[in-house]
């Protein structure tokens, strides 16, 4: 029985297991299956090694997705129906549950057949057995449901039956999440090979255009060199021309102009998607070597289970046969806890597609569900995901092909095309193409350009999701108080370190929902920096607080000593000297009594 097959017998014996009541009117197991036969059909040929990764992420992705969005609505129902339900509500439900069955028996039956082995035909007939009874369980539901004669009775029935309902559902997509797990675990090779080819691509791109920016700022470099060495001569001539000096200056700014715009050569974005890929390889790797480990220990295993079965026909003593048998149990056992331990390693291999999610925040208008990429275009997501649409200058839908290799140079991004072979540069797979032509870019592809620049023309609407201010004004707070010095050490060791990094970034951007960016930049840094950079910054931080300290002191004591130097010194009675005071006083008497004298002459 091959694995799809096993994946079917398995979960049409669960759906089967106990009668139950759907709660929802779409039935659930199509769009798994469809989940399943997508993954065995992803190719992994030549030339399209680089798209295996992403097209399992998409349906990885997709899944989580859609199982979020069905358990959402079930709960929902589950709830609904448990508090305020109706009698003929849920006969109605039970009778859509038996037309479910019936069609998904049937579904079964067409991909189960033909039968190849005696195997698949005893699993066939089991689950046939199964439905039948089934069915019968659920005419008998129908019978009892009849009899509830109060609304009491209903709803006690009714609180009993919808969680396990609920249940039911959400183990079917547990098993089927489990399945794709085990799924994954077959294709890690191939994964490992999808990763590198896109590491491999990026870190030779990066390397090339490194080495032509190199060199080209290299050859700047020389020419400048030699201009300012032109410049040197005309300027030490007695009987200099000034047109010749300002042609040799403009010139040079020119060459300067040059040196500082490949700076912003495309080479930083390749660089991060570069490092990007080769932190996702390294994780990659953890699993793939404890994926190898389990397999290797398993074929051990399984040739020892070989070689113990070969030797069953010899003859054992008797005290040696209860031992005997316990090594063969011992056996299954061994198998049965590697093959725990290789679901829980398939099941980080799933994580690892689907950690993060997507990537991207979802927004909802009354077109549906899209999120802004990258480059800030608007990108609609149908069926859970496995699609995903761009809407164009004219509101047409049109999907977003994102499977070809692109590269960058020192013009940008740019993709091959596979039928004239030319270079087309491309800022995003959703966004206008251009051609060189006479060391300009010509429009490949006819649209207003909304995504190269704004136009007041175009129909699409793109939302910047840093753009909304989620929090309402909030007037100023005069805070009154101080904070006890053990506050104070507990904000500086925990905020010491990253807050001034964080404020100065948002102070620079100066969005409109500050909050929002403050704890995003707050996370951002946490997270991407290593303990030896946090404990680097830590240190930093505690310098400046020592230098803050110190500084406050000396300013204290310079102002203290100011000031105790302005205030008048109290002196004993044995150091006070009046000299001065007493000369300057009878100086002044004996002027007073010479102008009284003056008086006597006038007589």
């Amino acid at each position: 029985m091959d694995i799809y097959k096993q994946y079917l017998y398995k979960l049409q014996k669960l759906t089967l297991k106990d009668p139950y009541i759907h709660l929802l009117d779409e039935d659930e197991i199509p769009k798994m299956k469809e989940y399943i036969r997508k993954l065995n059909s992803i190719s992994f040929d030549e030339g399209t090694y680089h798209t295996y990764f992403g097209e399992i992420k998409t349906i990885v992705n997709s899944f989580n997705l859609y199982w979020t969005d069905i358990m959402d609505e079930a709960i929902k129902e589950a709830d609904r129906c448990s508090h305020c339900v109706k009698l003929n509500e849920i006969i109605e439900k039970t009778h859509k549950t038996m037309l479910i069955h019936k069609v998904t028996q049937a579904d079964f039956e067409t991909e189960f057949l033909p039968l190849n082995t005696p195997l698949e035909e005893q699993a066939y007939n089991e689950i046939v057995d199964k439905y039948t009874t089934f069915m019968k369980n659920l005419e008998e539901f129908i019978h009892d449901l009849k009899r509830l004669d109060r609304q009491e009775k209903v709803d006690v029935f009714a609180k009993e039956q919808f969680p396990k309902s609920l249940k039911i559902k959400n183990d079917v997509f547990v098993f089927t999440y489990n399945h794709i797990s085990y799924l994954l675990s077959f294709f890690v090779d191939r994964i490992r090979v999808s990763i590198e080819e896109i590491f491999l691509r990026l870190r030779n791109n990066v390397r090339s255009i490194q080495e032509q920016s190199d060199s080209y700022v290299t050859d700047l470099l020389t020419r400048l060199y030699e201009k300012n060495k032109e410049h040197l001569q005309i300027y030490r001539q007695d009987n200099r021309a000034s047109v010749e000096l300002a042609e040799v200056q403009r010139s040079m700014t020119i060459i300067k102009d040059k040196i500082e715009d490949s700076k912003q050569r495309p080479v930083h974005r390749l660089q991060e998607e570069c490092k990007y890929w080769e932190e996702k390889l390294s994780e990659f790797q953890q699993i793939h070597s404890c994926m190898k480990k389990l397999q290797e220990e398993e074929n051990r295993v399984l040739e020892q289970q070989k070689l113990f079965n070969s030797m069953k026909d010899t003859e054992i003593p008797a005290p040696k046969q209860k031992c005997w048998e316990n090594m063969g149990d011992k056996f299954k056992e061994k198998l049965q806890e590697i093959d725990e331990l290789k679901l829980n390693a398939a099941k980080a291999l799933y994580t690892f597609f689907s950690v993060r999610g997507p990537d991207r925040i979802f927004y909802s208008d009354n077109i549906g569900r899209y999120y802004m990429d990258d480059y800030g275009h608007q990108c609609y997501v149908l069926d859970h995901g496995l699609s995903v649409y761009h809407v164009n200058c004219q509101g047409e839908f049109v999907e977003v092909h994102n499977k070809d290799k692109y590269f960058y140079d020192s013009m940008g991004r740019f993709y091959i095309d596979k039928d004239t072979q030319e270079k087309l540069y491309q800022i995003a797979p959703c966004t206008s193409s251009y051609k060189i032509q006479n060391d300009i870019f010509v429009k490949h592809s006819k649209d207003c350009g909304h995504s190269e620049k704004h136009n007041k023309e175009c129909r699409t609407f793109v939302k910047d999701p840093t753009d909304g201010i989620i929090l309402p004004p909030i007037p100023p707070v005069d805070i009154q108080g101080k904070l006890d010095p053990e506050a104070v050490k507990f904000l500086w060791d925990t905020f010491g370190h990253i807050l001034p990094d964080v404020l100065h970034d948002v102070a620079e951007a100066r969005p409109k929902n500050p909050i929002h960016t403050l704890a995003h930049k707050l996370l951002t840094y946490k997270y991407k920096r290593t303990n030896a950079e946090t404990e680097l910054k830590k240190q930093e931080a505690d310098m400046y607080r020592s230098k803050i300290y110190q500084d406050r002191l000396e300013k204290a004591s310079a102002s203290y000593k100011a000031w105790k130097k302005k205030q008048t010194r109290h002196r004993k009675p044995d150091e006070i000297d009046d000299s001065e005071e007493k000369s300057a006083f009878n100086a002044h008497v004996a002027k007073q009594e010479f102008i009284q004298s003056l008086g006597n002459y006038d007589n």
